[in-house]
């Protein structure tokens, strides 16, 4: 039992030692401090704090990193030392290269993967470092599917749960030179993925901590893994189609889960492998298919009311219960739309304010606020404003 403890703590120590986990957390910092840069550039505001970008990647990935190592203590998914430096070697160029839309499971297998096939060990001239080679070409590409299948289910259940939470408004300059509105999201989960290594992986390192199940012996692991989503809206609600875009990348992984148990039971290893181009031709597909380059934008300025593209948290308009997307038709009695001002509306009553709004499905609500000098002065409502277009491309 003490062997068991030992082995992991340090499994745990592996974690928090791992350049990959602190590049990750920096990585996401990053993104929310040029979302805020953004922010302030199209509404001269903050809608959400860059912390939070942080904090999205901490808690959700180690839920999901939780959920994965009960899951794995009943599966034993075992891999090669080698091939989870190669993982890590892959979702680092990906992150440093910006490339967040590609940090899916899908995708950053492809390398381990080809190194199982293709690579030959290298003579570095020191024990340690050839010993990390070993064993890479004894990778189970049934194991490798079965893993890159629960990751992707993780993927999905994160996309349609997490990634609609704080979607990000933003303006954007149509293909006809008009100002349009979307939403962006930005996303980097933090999975702390623990694996089994074969002892064969781990022999050179004498101070590491081995367990014994029958004839095989194993120790633990916890890397940093990376999932990577980005994806700009504007053609659509963003909640509804992040959720459609979440269930494609769960039910992508469900299938390969599903493959890979036939594969597991019939021992076929090429079954496998076709799995895996297969998961990484369709993920390829999923983000193809929600580019959504060619469709109308749905955030635009309408000859009739205004559409929400955005609420700053804690506002008026949050408290009233406003939702992005939403229509506000007019605003104390006076109809909205191209040439109107959503200020000088708000003002013909200083004190109070009463706003017809239209739901997604087309009903009419009323609903109405008391006004106080030091609040919002458009309630916390960002709309898309021609008239910014000029001062976007300035910025730029």
């Amino acid at each position: 039992m003490d062997i068991i403890g030992l082995s992991i703590l340090k499994g745990i120590i592996s974690f928090f030692v791992h350049p990959l986990t602190y590049i990750t957390l920096i990585g996401a910092f990053i993104l929310g401090l040029s979302r805020v840069k953004r922010d302030r550039r199209d509404f001269h505001t903050r809608v959400h704090d860059a912390l939070d970008d942080v904090a999205f990647a901490i808690v959700p990935g180690i839920i999901a990193g939780a959920a994965f190592m009960v899951a794995n203590l009943f599966l034993g998914i075992t891999l090669p030392f080698s091939s989870t430096v190669a993982l890590s070697i892959a979702a680092f160029l990906l992150l440093v290269t910006g490339q967040i839309r590609f940090l899916s499971p899908a995708f950053t297998f492809i390398l381990p993967v080809v190194a199982a096939i293709f690579y030959t060990p290298i003579d570095f001239g020191s024990e340690q470092i050839n010993s990390i080679q070993d064993g890479i070409g004894s990778s189970s590409m049934i194991a490798i599917v079965l893993l890159v299948g629960i990751l992707v289910i993780m993927e999905g259940i994160l996309i349609s749960r997490n990634a609609v939470r704080q979607t990000s408004p933003r303006l954007v300059e149509s293909k006809r030179g008009k100002l349009v509105g979307g939403h962006e999201v930005q996303r980097l989960w933090l999975i702390p993925l623990f694996l089994f290594l074969p002892i064969g992986n781990v022999e050179a390192f004498s101070w590491w901590p081995l367990l014994h199940f029958g004839e095989q012996t194993y120790s633990f692991l916890l890397i940093p893994l990376p999932i990577g989503f980005q994806k700009l809206i504007h053609h659509a609600l963003p909640v509804p189609e992040l959720k459609r875009n979440g269930r494609q990348v769960l039910l992508l992984g469900i299938s390969a889960v599903a493959i890979g148990l036939v594969s597991y039971v019939m021992n076929s290893h090429w079954l496998a492998l076709i799995t895996l181009g297969i998961v990484v031709i369709m993920r390829a597909t999923i983000l193809l298919l929600h580019r959504g380059k060619n469709k109308a934008a749905y955030f635009n300025e309408r000859n009739e009311g205004l559409v929400i593209l955005g609420i700053l948290p804690e506002s008026p308009a949050d408290q009233m219960n406003l939702h992005v997307g939403e229509v506000i038709s007019k605003v104390n009695g006076i109809p909205l739309g191209k040439g109107t001002d959503f200020y000088t509306a708000l003002q013909r009553n200083a004190a109070h304010c009463k706003l017809e709004v239209l739901d997604f499905n087309g009903e009419v609500r009323f609903v109405q606020k008391a006004l106080y000098h030091n609040e919002h002065h458009e309630l916390g409502l960002l709309f898309v404003k021609e008239h910014r277009l000029h001062n976007i491309e300035e910025a730029q």
